[in-house]
């Protein structure tokens, strides 16, 4: 059997089967699981159930209870066991049985299964007896496990860790759109602002207040100058009610005049018969001049007057 298994695995491998290239992955999340393994109250099938419901209660297990020891029977329920799993269109595929001789084991030796194996679309675990028990379908397979219980756990994800992992992503990703938000505010009120500070109405309230703060200066200025200007007149008003005649007849003063409205300063300014006219503080007084008399040294004449 040694010698058997020994020109098969050579044949096999020479013809590519073995090569890495042809591997196919298997995927991280499966949904469904096919397993080609022994009579259904067997122990591989427990194994497989039990750790795949404790991995992910959610998971899919399609179970093919296959003759996976003796001779030709046992080859083609294994192969047909394959192909109505792949049909089934499962996410990936477990073939294998518990540990034997290698006579129990000899029916994943066989080339028929070698090849059932490597036309599978499918990903396919081999899990055949112990870690230390090696067949011609662990070259085969895209993924060897050391047990049933082995290939359970590569083929069923961690619901709890995805679960978690998601919650995780969920979180960051909820703060990731709180902050864009936050930014987005942030820049939505800057814009704000902007637009605020460009607005042709901005522009005419700046228009308005300058406008209101010139006529404010400007009534400042005129009133500072109307004051000044009252203070001025009040002084000339002083000063021109100390020069006005009227002041001065209030004084005891009075305004001499001749005929013509002359002012009469000087004795040569008249001759005797003209009529002069004498403004006093409350009238005026006519009179004819009949004589006039010097004071700088002239000859003192006398003078009548006639009203």
């Amino acid at each position: 059997m040694y010698e058997r298994f020994e020109a098969l695995k050579k044949e096999l491998e020479e013809m590519g089967m073995f090569a890495a290239e042809y591997k196919q992955p298997v995927p991280r999340y499966a949904r469904t699981i096919g397993g080609v393994v022994t009579a259904p109250t067997g122990a591989a099938i427990r194994d497989i159930i039990n750790v795949a419901k404790r991995r992910n209660p959610f998971v899919q297990i399609l179970l093919y209870p296959a003759l996976v020891q003796g001779g030709d029977g046992a080859v083609s329920s294994i192969v047909k066991g394959i192909r109505m799993l792949e049909e089934k269109q499962v996410d990936v595929m477990i073939v294998g049985r518990g540990g034997g001789s290698i006579e129990d084991l000899w029916a994943f030796n066989e080339e028929a299964v070698a090849r059932a194996i490597f036309d599978c679309r499918v990903p396919v675990i081999s899990a055949v007896g112990h870690e230390t028990d090696t067949t011609i379908a662990d070259y085969v397979a895209d993924l060897r496990a050391p047990t049933p219980s082995a290939a359970a756990e590569l083929a069923v994800y961690e619901y709890s860790e995805v679960k978690e992992q998601i919650l995780n992503c969920e979180s960051l990703l909820r703060r990731a759109i709180n902050q864009k938000l936050l930014n987005e505010r942030v820049h939505l009120e800057h814009s704000r602002l902007k637009l605020q500070t460009l607005h042709p109405r901005q522009k005419l309230n700046e228009k308005r207040q300058r406008t209101v703060d010139a006529e404010n200066t400007l009534r400042s200025l005129m009133e500072r100058h109307l004051t000044k200007e009252k203070h001025r007149l009040a002084l000339c008003a002083e000063r021109m009610k100390g020069l006005s005649p009227l002041e001065k007849l209030s004084q005891g003063y009075s305004y001499v005049c001749n005929a013509q409205g002359q002012n009469i300063k000087k004795t040569d300014q008249v001759r005797e018969g003209d009529l002069l006219q004498i403004y006093v503080t409350d009238g005026q007084i006519e009179t004819y001049v009949t004589d006039t008399v010097k004071l700088e040294g002239g000859e003192r004449g006398q003078s009548s007057h006639k009203q």
